[in-house]
């Protein structure tokens, strides 16, 4: 009789999820987890607003004395502050700084006066160029739109341990060359590339530690990465609130990169992508180093009865006529485009609050870590409400939520703690919606189409993260258009969301046909269940 094949998650089971060798690698792993957390937010505070004025020549030695700012410079109205960009014309050259050398006239700043030395904004000279400032995050964005086009191929081709040594080197080497850009073109082009080839550091690094567990502990393992991306984000509005130089800031984030580019190399590749390649012995051999770590004798395992992905005789359905399947299905087709809106407007609506939460009145680094807390118990509800209520119900009452949080905050006055509390519910409502779209997009599409479909909804989100870091531009116009626009969004998606089947409690489709059927039968009964 043949030994029976033994499957990898119930060898990683028997290893155990949380041994020694697993505590080790997450620490590891959680580490990068960590770091990109400041390479894909730094940018928020690395070209934050500034506040400056025009100098105007001959009352600058004034020492204290800004009495005469009120006769130079006008009081822009919709903002209720000195305008930015425009002074008084001087009837000749300013003498004594007194009102009767100034006329009614306005004219554009020729220089300016910025109010924190050591900036971005101050050293590029980027006063009334709001847009090359928004720019910096737009460029950003879109590297980590290149990285995600290649990102996957090489993890999948070279290893997780590759991609991720790869994502880490980048991220460093570039990283510290920007530091160094002697002018704004140069900077620009090192933030492109090291979004670009670094830009993979995270995704990298959770394949990575999602594949050292078992299918029961995926969940957990995701949450301790989410949890990590959070504290590295609060950490990163710390240092951006002590270190005022851009410099010296982007040298404190990027530097430790180095390290993990350095470790990462003496780490075991995952077994579970050594086996997709056919590399059995190797896999073996990592599971029985990880036994012995984990004190266990490997023997018991039986690891050399230990299936191969490559070997299994199961037919496989033809890809092309499965693809055109898709394309003829008009209910794929509507899940397509409308899985693709709601990730849109989750990334947009995310960044955004993210991004905008720095022009919260108080101070801005608090509030900008009051907005990233938020999200610590949003990770960990939306693993209970997604069984319990199911996918629908929960982004319903997420988006509508965030609707309603957005809209309100938008018209009412702006100063008092309740604005800061409809901020913070908001982003907590789509930071759970985040999650929640992500979950259920990966159930309502077919196996052996999945990883297609879902990535063009990710493609999807990322454009809404490349329009996020615009959206403070708005607020140029008026205050409360960047929040009216994403509480707009957050209402479509709700009327969306309802024309989208239920999933929780199915089976995961495996085919084209199986697909569609979600949206033509009702949720299974408890006996049905237990009959699957």
């Amino acid at each position: 009789m043949d030994k029976k094949e033994i499957n990898l998650d119930s060898v990683l089971e028997s290893l155990g999820p949380y041994g020694r060798y697993n505590l080790l690698n997450f620490v590891l792993l959680l580490f990068p987890v960590l770091l990109s957390s400041f390479y894909e937010c730094g940018f928020i505070f690395e070209a934050q607003e500034q506040v400056y004025r025009c100098k105007v020549d001959g009352c600058e030695n004034t020492y204290n004395d800004t009495s005469w700012l009120k006769f130079a410079i006008p009081i822009d109205k919709t903002r209720d502050k000195l305008d930015s960009c425009k002074r008084y014309a001087p009837y000749g050259s300013v003498q004594q700084c007194v009102p009767e050398e100034f006329s009614n006239k306005t004219i554009p700043c020729d220089t300016y006066v910025y109010e924190l030395d050591g900036s971005l904004v101050e050293e590029f000279d980027l006063g009334c160029q709001e847009w090359k400032r928004a720019l910096v995050g737009t460029v950003h964005n879109s590297g980590m739109f290149v990285a995600m086009l290649f990102t996957g191929i090489l993890s999948d081709r070279f290893g997780r341990k590759a991609a991720v040594g790869l994502a880490a080197t980048a991220s460093c080497l570039f990283g510290i060359i920007r530091a160094f850009a002697p002018n704004y073109t140069v900077y620009m082009a090192m933030h492109f590339f090291e979004a670009a080839i670094g830009g993979g550091l995270y995704p990298s690094a959770y394949v990575l530690a999602v594949e050292l567990v078992g299918l029961k502990q995926r969940v957990i393992v995701s949450a301790m990465c989410n949890m990590a991306f959070v504290v590295g984000v609060v950490l990163l509005a710390l240092l951006a609130w002590f270190i005022n130089n851009w410099r010296t800031y982007i040298l404190i984030l990027y530097s430790p990169a180095i390290i993990v580019g350095l470790y990462v190399w003496l780490m075991n590749e995952s077994a579970r992508w050594l086996l997709s390649k056919g590399r059995k012995d190797e896999a073996i051999k990592t599971l029985k180093r990880a036994a012995k770590i984990n004190n266990m004798d490997p023997a018991k395992l039986d690891l050399d009865a230990l299936s191969n992905p490559l070997l299994r005789t199961e037919s496989t359905p033809d890809r092309k006529s499965q693809f055109s399947k898709a394309i003829r299905s008009s209910i794929i087709w509507k899940r397509l485009v409308i899985c693709s809106f709601l990730w849109l407007t989750c990334s947009l609506v995310y960044y955004g609050f993210s991004i905008n939460s720095v022009s919260l009145s108080g101070n801005r680094y608090v509030s900008f870590m009051l907005v990233t807390i938020v999200e610590i118990p949003a990770y960990i509800v939306v693993v209970i409400v997604l069984d319990k209520y199911g996918r629908k119900k929960t982004m319903l009452v997420n988006y509508a939520t965030c609707a309603v949080t957005s809209l309100l905050f938008a018209f009412l006055p702006k100063g008092n703690w309740y604005s800061i509390v409809l901020y913070l519910i908001g982003k907590w409502s789509v930071t759970l919606t985040y999650s929640s779209v992500y979950i259920y997009v990966s159930e309502v599409f077919p196996t052996n189409m999945r990883q297609m479909l879902l990535s063009v909804c990710s493609t999807s989100g990322r454009i809404g993260s490349l329009i996020a870091p615009l959206t403070p531009l708005l607020s140029l116009y008026h205050k409360s258009m960047p929040t009216v626009i994403f509480g707009g969004m957050c209402i479509i998606c709700t009327m969306l969301v309802v024309l989208l089947p239920e999933t929780r409690n199915m089976r995961l489709p495996d085919t084209i046909e199986e697909a569609e059927q979600l949206s033509r039968k009702k949720k299974p009964s408890l006996t049905e269940l237990k009959g699957i």
